[in-house]
């Protein structure tokens, strides 16, 4: 059934739920009488599955039961009204459908961990309730059943006086349960409040101000009280009216007592602020450049005439796209709209929000794995109620639950962190691109390097091209430096990266003119591989049969796939032998040879450990954008839309290590890496420099990003993809089966294999193995793959539909789309 139909569901006494396990369809559950009618669509309720009692989402009312099933029933409703929109449910139907992955998955990443129910709200009657008279049926109503059920649930109650919800005898007792409690004549706890902060808070309840000032009496400070909140046109805590009036707690207190003024308790603000670079002072309002403004007129236009249209907005780094689509984002508030606003890392959250935050103020949310589960309820909710009408975030934040959606924007759209690599592994690009065609809002892909994709598609006319051709301030790209590692000589250790002549000269010349320096090295840890010098031993990952790296700060050994983690020995396990020696290099070792080289210049890390680390990502760039740190070092987090006026130089440790990977993005991947590295040099007054050092001088890959060749370097990868028949041209499937013996998992893909070649919707369809997974163990479980390709993706969806098995298995992994081959 369609989630539209939910709005009239009747008197419908079965739900389809879907809960959070791999299963292929929703489960039909029958409604206790006191819920017939109060179910809708969206709300979560509480069912048993097996043994387990879980929370699910209603999607739908089914006329009847499926044969030969036990039906059983909701034992509780979660919501009082929909947690999840419409247009949310039926956003989560579409990746549920395209991305061939099981509803209640889908669902249970739409929504935030441990969001708190209405219906699990604890009431309990006060001696005060039970004894005032009800003021109206409504409250009689709610009185009588709290008698009845003692201490209950607002779920409870609300079943409890269904029927006469039902027939319209009685109102919605939301209003009157929060009018009862203001009052002190109901209790009410609600467990996903305990152990917050809370403050008291006053408000002047309807009624005719002029009556409300004569019951101040002759009391001047009773009256000012009454004047000061009318005018405030909010609640406002008892420290802010006693200080602005000047008065004391005791004439709260009788205002209260007379009914003048209403008290009531809440939860206090949650601040974001270490989420947040500082505010930039001095920063104003420039005027746009011709371009800059053609591009904010074309997405205001859209925006405004409330249609659907993609844009790839285009524009070389540091050319201003920043500022085109907040300037797009402040005509959307304008019209009374909601935007979205995602980027690839959490890494790159602080420094956006700083920049939103300053132009927008409260009316900023922000959603992301980082905040603390009472952050994120909070977000969540200040975004349901309509007091954050731009919301920012990595690709999970595209499921906000936003009223009247009216832009989208996806920054450095290429980026493969938009893809998820766990169920359900959707992009949250193209995500983006679904939910603004169904809001009728625009969407504006943004990057200095745009996707294959994203380029074929504006090429065939589907996304609008929006380009920016000149760098803000008219400065000028970065100077390219490369440096061909073969000449200088081999490392003194195996796959270590090694401080060229050129690069040192570079970087002495840049910290001598106090300018700021940027390296990349994408390994975290001290080194890949602790090896042993006397026999080879070299610490591999019982589970996944590949090197621990090596993380000397902690003394530990840790496997970067599984986590598996163990202390790093002294002397060798296998043969005792103290000939321990750390091979290659991580950010660690970046970092400790760059401080043997310049002790007394004060670096910062930004990598994946580091943004685990108290005050993450936002703690580190805050330390390099106040002048605290002269060099930042990191993995490519460091490459990714950082605005940084100081820094002159910026410098790729070793190209070599992204081309080698293999996976035909590969080259991609280097090419969009390379530039916009060398995009966050010269972003000030002082002109810039990157330096690459690679053992492939003359890739294509590494001369186009430092000539500054992007259609160059587009028309030769195009080509290549055509002529095998990768994507952009085709889509593509990866089934992926995992298995803890190897000969096992071996003949389970063959036999897979066999019967999607069997299957007469098979034919055309280009299939690549079955064969070892590049990383062919991981997890203790022995991995092989099928690659499908086709230039149809509703053909796969059709031939995978139609072999899989409908009873889902954990084993194999159905990637729809994949980025990541390994």
């Amino acid at each position: 059934m369609n989630v539209r139909d939910s709005a009239a569901n009747g008197d419908h006494r079965l739900v389809a739920v879907a809960v959070p396990v791999p299963l292929p369809q929703a489960l039909t559950y029958s409604l206790p009488a006191g819920f017939v009618g109060l179910a809708e669509a969206g709300m979560r309720v509480r069912v048993r599955v097996g043994k387990r009692r879980l929370t699910g989402v209603i999607v739908g009312f089914p006329d009847a039961a499926p044969e030969g099933v036990k039906i059983r029933p909701v034992e509780d409703l979660v919501d009082e009204a929909p947690v999840l929109p419409e247009n949310l449910l039926e956003l989560a139907r579409f990746t549920a459908e395209y991305y061939l992955a099981p509803l209640g998955e889908v669902l249970r990443a739409v929504l935030p961990a441990k969001l708190p129910g209405w219906g699990q709200r604890r009431l309990r009657l006060t001696d005060a309730g039970a004894l005032a008279p009800p003021r109206n049926p409504a409250e009689a109503a709610v009185v009588e059943g709290l008698l009845e059920l003692g201490t209950t649930t607002t779920s409870r109650l609300h079943a409890h006086l269904g029927p006469q919800l039902r027939d319209g005898s009685l109102a919605p007792i939301g209003p009157v349960l929060e009018a009862l409690v203001a009052a002190g004549r109901v209790a009410m706890e609600d467990p996903g409040r305990r152990g917050g902060r809370f403050i008291t808070a006053y408000e002047l309840p309807p009624g005719d101000r002029a009556v409300q000032r004569e019951a101040c009496g002759r009391s001047k400070p009773a009256v000012e009280v009454v004047d000061f909140l009318d005018a405030l046109g909010r609640p406002a805590t008892g420290t802010e009216i006693t200080e602005t009036v000047g008065c004391g707690v005791g004439v709260l207190r009788r205002l209260v007592n007379l009914g003048v003024l209403r008290k009531f308790t809440q939860a206090e603000r949650l601040s974001l602020d270490r989420h947040v670079l500082s505010p930039e002072e001095g920063r104003e309002r420039f005027v746009l450049r011709p371009d800059q403004a053609t591009a904010v007129e074309a997405i205001t236009g859209v925006v405004t005439g409330g249609t659907y249209q993609p844009f790839l907005l285009q524009g070389m780094t540091g050319a201003g796209k920043t500022e085109v689509y907040l300037r797009a984002v402040e005509a959307t508030l304008e019209q009374g709209r909601s935007a979205i606003l995602l980027v690839p890392e959490i890494a790159l959250v602080p420094a956006l929000a700083r920049a939103v935050r300053q132009r927008f103020g409260e009316r900023l949310a922000l959603l992301h794995s980082t905040l603390g589960g009472s952050e994120r309820q909070q977000e969540w909710q200040r975004i349901r109620e309509g007091d954050a009408p731009v919301v920012l975030g990595p690709r999970s934040a595209i499921f906000a639950p936003v009223t009247d959606l009216g832009l989208v924007v996806v920054d450095e759209e290429q980026d493969s962190a938009y893809k998820q690599d766990t169920t359900p592994r959707y992009h949250g690009r193209d995500l983006a691109l679904v939910r603004g065609r169904d809001a009728d809002a625009a969407v504006v892909l943004v990057s200095a390097t745009p996707s294959l994709e994203s380029r074929l598609n504006a090429e065939r006319g589907r996304f609008q091209p929006l380009q920016l051709t000149q760098r803000a301030g008219g400065g000028s790209l970065p100077e390219g430096v490369l440096v061909d590692l073969k000449a200088e000589g081999a490392p003194r250790r195996p796959g270590q990266v090694v401080f060229s002549q050129r690069l040192r000269d570079e970087m002495e010349q840049a910290l001598a003119d106090g300018s700021q320096i940027i390296l990349l090295r994408n390994r975290r840890g001290y080194s890949p591989v602790l090896l042993c010098r006397a026999c080879g031993e070299d610490m591999r990952c019982d589970d996944c049969g590949l090197p621990r790296t090596y993380h000397r700060r902690e003394g530990m050994l840790v496997c970067h796939y599984c986590g598996s983690r163990r202390a790093a020995p002294r002397q060798c396990p296998e043969c005792d032998a103290e000939a321990l020696e750390p091979i290659g290099t991580g950010t660690e070792r970046l970092e400790e040879q760059f401080q043997e080289l310049f002790p007394q210049v004060p670096a910062v890390v930004l990598d994946r450990d580091t943004v685990r680390r108290r005050g993450g990502a936002a703690a580190v760039l805050e330390r390099f954008a106040s002048g605290q740190a002269q060099v930042l070092l990191g993995t490519q987090m460091v490459a990714k839309g950082h605005h940084f006026p100081d820094v002159a130089l910026t410098a790729v440790m070793a190209a070599d290590s992204y081309l080698g990977f293999p996976d035909f993005r590969a080259v991609e991947r280097t090419y969009n890496l390379l530039v916009q590295l060398a995009g966050r040099a010269g972003r000030g007054e002082r002109p810039g420099k990157v330096v690459v050092q690679t053992y492939h001088p003359d890739h294509y890959a590494v001369r186009a990003a430092l000539d500054h060749d992007d259609a160059g370097f587009a028309a030769e990868e195009l080509r290549f993809r055509r002529i095998f028949h990768y994507p952009p041209y085709t889509r593509m499937v990866q089934l992926l089966l995992r298995d803890s013996q190897r000969e096992r998992g071996e003949a389970r893909m063959a036999e897979l294999s066999r019967k999607i070649h069997a299957h007469p919707l098979a034919r055309g369809v280009r299939i690549a193995g079955p064969a070892p997974a590049p990383l062919e163990k991981l997890r203790g479980k022995w991995r092989f793959q099928l690659l499908l390709r086709d230039p149809s993706s509703q053909k796969l969806r059709r031939l995978l539909e139609a072999v899989l098995p409908s009873k889902p298995d954990s084993d194999l992994v159905v990637d729809v789309d994949p980025q990541d081959l390994l």
